[in-house]
């Protein structure tokens, strides 16, 4: 039976190290975790086959949070019904609530099982699925409770995406209103301003020049224009995607207070969750750490993350090691403190995780309810101004009219 090498905290929070056996990684920390300790760090030791780190696995777009909830649900309702995974998924690969794209990767997930493949090397191999994803169901196997984990990602998930979803419902008449506004411009730039120059006969200046002058340009480079936008587009999506782009997002978002409270909350959010999910399905408090921290698409969140396991690694609490880094608000460090010291972990953290919830929710309302009228502001301010140059134009070809036929009387 293969033997791990763990350190980890006792009952009193005393730091020990140890040695246990095992079948897998994930029960030796539930055998560890039943006799009261909170394991840090566990390895297996040389000489034994060591098992992998999964979530290596990458894809171009990742699988929607919405298709994962309804994933996870009926598999977890299928396999806890005694379903065998390769019918459960063979089931499921078939069901139309699903795209195209996410019942090919079922069915290639279906075809390296019968490969000889675990399901979580599968997850990990055909790519697109998250770490924490890929990690948990490993666990799930492991432990022997695929169901429970399963369970746990829907509610997860679900949680997410509900989440997610009143943010941009409260996002949409922000939206409407800046669509509006652009709308209008165009509308003004390609048909109103160029019909009443035309029916007027007056030599455009100033502000309506320009309109006219970039109206002319759009309409000879239209072509170019939309590929070049779509580089455009296309090339940011990108490169937000990668870590200079990450960091570069974060620090444009820290230039406007309101949308980096939002930010910060969300990344505490999702930390929080995100730890104690993995906490509960028997990962390693170190581990947990960096994956939820990796979760959260923060930067800032992912190098403070690392700070924290070292110090963790050098014999420091979680609360400690929390705190001395500046990872985490000191509710969230005090409140992981409690966890730890009661071995609760997974626990505290799902009620951290549902207060950021609330105060995210309440700073994503405040926002909205701030940016509504300076919408409403811009817009009225936009077609202001375009009307004023309108007229001014008007006004100055009628003062040069009257001077002209002033001076040829």
């Amino acid at each position: 039976m293969p033997a791990f090498s763990y350190v980890a905290y006792d009952r009193t929070g005393k730091k020990v190290k140890g040695i246990v056996e095992s079948s897998n990684e994930a029960r030796a920390i539930a055998e560890l975790t039943s006799q009261g300790f909170i394991v840090i760090d566990i390895k297996q030791k040389k000489g034994s086959e060591k098992a992998k780190k999964g979530a290596t696995g990458r894809a171009l777009f990742s699988i929607p949070i919405g298709e994962m909830a309804v994933f996870c649900r009926q598999f977890a309702t299928m396999i806890s019904a005694g379903v065998r995974i390769k019918e459960a998924l063979s089931v499921l690969s078939t069901q139309e609530v699903f795209s195209r794209r996410f019942r090919k990767k079922l069915e290639m997930v279906n075809n390296l099982i019968e490969s000889g493949k675990s399901l979580s090397e599968a997850f990990d191999e055909v790519g697109g699925f998250e770490p924490v994803f890929v990690n948990l169901v490993k666990a799930g196997e492991e432990g022997g409770a695929l169901d429970r984990v399963m369970e746990r990602l829907a509610d997860f998930y679900e949680s997410s995406k509900e989440l997610a979803d009143e943010v941009k419902a409260s996002m949409r008449y922000p939206m409407f209103i800046g669509g509006f506004a652009v709308l209008v411009v165009f509308a003004m730039m390609f048909y109103i301003i160029p019909m009443l120059i035309q029916s007027i006969g007056i030599q455009p200046t100033g502000f309506i020049a320009t309109l006219i002058n970039t109206k002319n340009f759009m309409e000879e480079h239209a072509y170019e224009i939309i590929i070049a936008m779509l580089v455009i587009f296309f090339g940011m999506r990108f490169y937000l995607s990668t870590v200079s782009g990450r960091k570069f997002k974060e620090k444009v978002s820290a230039l406007f207070p309101p949308i980096r409270k939002i930010q910060t909350m969300s990344a505490l959010e999702r930390f929080s969750r995100t730890l104690g999910i993995l906490v509960s399905a028997g990962v390693s408090l170190t581990t947990a750490i960096e994956m939820a921290a990796q979760a959260t698409g923060n930067r800032t969140f992912e190098e403070k993350a690392k700070k924290v396991v070292e110090l963790i690694k050098e014999g420091r609490s979680l609360r400690d090691a929390m705190a001395e880094a500046k990872f985490v608000p000191q509710l969230v460090y005090e409140m992981a403190g409690t966890g730890e010291s009661t071995g609760k972990i997974d626990e505290v953290m799902e009620k951290v995780a549902t207060f950021y919830e609330q105060q995210l929710r309440i700073a994503v309302k405040k926002f909205v309810s701030m940016l509504e009228p300076m919408m409403i502001v811009f817009v009225g301010g936009v077609i202001a101004f375009i009307a004023l140059s309108i007229y001014s134009t008007i006004f100055s070809y009628q003062a040069s009219m009257g001077a002209r036929m002033g001076g040829g009387m």
